[in-house]
């Protein structure tokens, strides 16, 4: 009889090293254990698709996949999988005590054994997105594991973009007797919020499975098994112990409802291992910039129903193509947990990490609201920035933070949005802030409603650069100056903007806020005056990607105006704004206002240009020296990164100090900890670099939010420190970064041949 998927005798929330099913070589990989559950469990889904958590509870979680998109529904909290031998049922959950009335109760502290219904005692799980593998401890004679996958191949966009997921259920005869019994499975359907009706049509689903579909007009699903053979279907089984423990005989009736269940029956003989693999389909094709189905806002039509037409298409395809699906996974994978270079905890979070790509995308098909800009080949595609936080749609420094693994494996997605930022670039060459959403006034997962953002305060004074970095990825992981000359007139145009959001201030606005100040820093709801090194650097690094492309271009007088201004922005903010041992926080010339407070990121600009294979823009000894600083405050100050704002003194700001605003004075801000580890790995500290990278990794971890990403630690939201804010935050990808900065090289070095990415794209086209 084969082993288990993975061992299960491992330490919970913190990295191991162990042999898994399917790889040729040892994994590194998180396990939990269901009695320790983190706060979400791994989605199963794809891009553009919606997704469902499966949680280590053997319950289900969020749910998006009915495009409650700002706002899944859930947690669910049902299970879905049942075991029966002998009318004796196994429901494959810890959180599962059953009561008096049938029902589950999700806090009672122990087993609970009624009318033949029973529970796992422990179950294991690991979590490598896009799978999920389970293996369940129960007193049943027959032992179950679980690998839950859904279709995520980097390289292919389309197969990436299949709304499903494939349950392969493992049955293992550890007696020396027969064993028959029962497999069922159960998912609770839409709500009547999400379906818009409590009346639905059912049909059989047949030819490469057998199962039913449960359709509407909005939203359709369908449960099957893969390959034709007998099985029954009804409705539900929920948190119903009466249900569960007849489903060797009966399940619910489906009359009324939007659930469904399946169940199918197995033999084993001694020692016999058999799969039951299951597919859970699902087919929504279009959302409301509301961000669910009841909500307002423009209809848009998702890139996944332009292949499929329904949801049998859907089913048929995954029953048809499980199994070398399932192989190209595992073998990108492998790519990863081979890398030799990569210290193991990279490894798991490189892969994981990628789960927040199915948390936030959505691909639009070019239709109307979105303009005849749109091609139909591209669509547009669009990360939400957090969907229960601050839901708006390609905010963009989180682009700028997080699109590294989309340039990496979708390079024509990540076209499809940069099409979208230059289509909505204002004439005045300022670019959009968000394509729709919360702080521009628009419903949530609008992407035709572009804003400038923040009325107040807006973000124009790093907008800009972080268009021109990501125009620039694009040019330089595609090679195709056909791209380059496509943006290249909007990125001049504003750099232009930019390096003049200031006048009057002479050589000082180009590293300056813009007049009055009327503008905001990535670390927002900060007061911020004239010269800010951070803001400064940024733009000088936007100068020097710029001129980079105006060579390319032969455009010779804008490649010398951005010389000119990179040489006397440089000369200012390196004149006023360097204390002896770091850059100061601000200081504005006119009224003598002033802060020496260290700010961790305030090298950012210099990372922007190392990481794009460019001379930096802070003079060298200084930035060694403020990293000297940074390491002995910042960083000393935490666990589990770097203080985003601290005193020179390597102590906390206080009450009556300068105020860090939601970032805290203990706040982290995980995304800008990975900018500043790399610092440190070019500046020829790589230890320092990779442990301070690896530091808020182990935190997520250790916290249960491994699923879960926020973009601070420990923040302070009404004067209350919080221990994260935000959710499920896709700036977080910027772990993408990491393996080129451990290499020493810079964005593109990955894609050279036989470098990380193209092993990867290599193996996932193979298998």
């Amino acid at each position: 009889m084969e082993r288990s998927i993975f061992p299960t005798n491992l330490p919970d929330r913190e990295w191991s090293q162990f042999r898994a099913d399917g790889f040729d070589t040892p994994v590194c990989g998180v396990i939990h254990h269901g009695t320790n559950p983190p706060d979400c469990g791994m989605p199963l889904g794809g891009i553009d698709t919606g997704c469902v958590d499966l949680e280590p509870s053997g319950l289900l979680g969020f749910n998006s996949i009915f495009n409650s998109l700002v706002e899944p529904t859930g947690p669910l909290n049902v299970p879905l999988l049942g075991l029966s031998l002998n009318l004796q049922t196994w429901v494959l959950t810890t959180l599962n005590m059953m009561g008096r009335d049938g029902y589950i109760w999700l806090d009672h502290p122990r087993q609970y054994n009624y009318r033949g219904v029973r529970t796992a005692s422990q179950i294991h799980y690991w979590g490598h997105y896009p799978v999920a593998d389970l293996e369940f401890d129960t007193d049943a004679p027959v032992a179950v594991g679980l690998r839950a996958w859904a279709p995520f191949i980097p390289g292919e966009a389309a197969t990436s973009n299949i709304p499903g997921a494939v349950f392969e259920v493992r049955l293992r005869n550890a007696t020396g007797e027969k064993q028959a019994g029962t497999l069922a499975f159960s998912f609770p359907g839409p709500t009547e919020s999400e379906a818009l009706t409590t009346r639905f049509d059912r049909a059989t689903v047949d030819r490469a499975c057998s199962g039913v579909a449960v359709m509407s007009e909005k939203v359709s699903y369908a449960l099957a098994v893969i390959e034709r053979q007998p099985v029954r279907t009804g409705g539900a089984l929920g948190v119903d112990g009466k249900a569960w423990a007849k489903i060797e005989k009966v399940l619910p009736s489906a009359r009324e409802q939007a659930g469904a269940s399946l169940a199918v029956d197995f033999a084993l003989a001694p020692g016999e291992e058999k799969a039951i693999r299951l597919v859970l389909a699902w087919h929504c094709p279009q959302w409301r910039g509301g961000g669910t189905n009841s909500a307002g806002g423009n209809v848009y039509t998702h890139m996944y129903a332009s292949r499929f037409h329904s949801v049998v298409d859907v089913a048929q395809f995954l029953a048809y193509n499980h199994e070398s699906l399932l192989t190209r996974i595992l073998a990108w994978q492998q790519v990863l947990y081979a890398d030799t270079a990569l210290p193991g905890w990279l490894q798991d979070s490189l892969i994981n990490v990628l789960h927040l790509l199915t948390e936030t995308t959505v691909w639009a098909q070019a239709k109307p609201p979105i303009g005849d800009w749109c091609r139909e080949e591209d669509g547009l595609f669009a990360m939400n920035e957090s969907p229960r936080w601050c839901p708006q749609m390609e905010c963009i420094p989180c682009g700028f933070y997080g699109n590294q693994p989309v340039v990496y494996f979708f390079p024509e997605l990540a076209l499809s949005t940069m099409r979208g930022y230059t289509a909505y670039q204002y004439p005045n060459g300022a670019v959009p802030w968000v394509f729709g959403g919360c702080t521009g006034g628009t419903p949530p997962y609008e992407v035709a409603l572009p804003s400038p953002g923040y009325s107040h305060k807006p973000m124009t004074t790093l907008d800009g650069p972080c268009y021109a970095e990501m125009v620039d990825r694009l040019w330089r992981r595609t090679g195709d100056d056909g791209l380059l000359r496509e943006f290249y007139e909007a990125a001049k145009k504003n750099t232009t903007l930019t390096m003049n959001l200031r006048p009057g201030s002479g050589a000082a606005g180009i590293v300056s806020m813009p007049t009055d100040n009327l503008a905001q820093d990535w670390m927002e709801s900060t007061e911020l005056l004239g010269i800010v090194p951070h803001i400064g650097g940024i733009h000088l690094a936007q100068l020097r990607t710029v001129r980079r492309m105006a060579e390319a271009m032969g455009d010779e007088a804008f490649a010398q105006q951005c010389r000119e201004w990179l040489e006397q922005g440089s000369a200012v903010m390196e004149e006023h704004t360097w204390t002896g041992s770091h850059y100061m926080l601000f200081n504005e010339l006119e009224t003598g206002k002033c802060s020496d407070v260290v700010m961790s990121c305030m090298l950012d600009g210099e990372w922007m240009c190392l990481f794009q294979g460019l001379p930096g823009v802070f003079a060298p000894d200084r930035v060694d020296a403020t990293l000297e600083t940074i390491k002995k405050t910042s960083v000393a100050l935490t666990d589990f990164g770097a203080v985003i704002f601290c005193k020179p003194t390597a102590s906390a700001l206080g009450e009556g100090d300068w105020s860090p605003g939601y970032m805290g004075s203990h706040g982290v801000h995980p995304t800008g900890t990975f900018i500043l580890a790399m610092l440190y790995m070019y500046r020829g500290q790589r230890e320092l670099g990779l442990e301070l990278a690896r530091r808020p990794v182990q935190e997520v971890v250790r916290r249960g939010w491994i699923y879960d990403w926020p973009v601070i630690l420990d923040g302070e939201i009404d004067g209350k420190v919080e221990p994260r804010i935000g959710f499920d935050y896709y700036q977080n990808l910027m772990l993408w970064s990491l393996p080129a900065a451990l290499a020493g090289g810079d964005f593109a070095g990955p894609c050279a041949p036989g470098g990380l990415v193209s092993r990867i794209l290599d193996a996932a086209a193979e298998g």
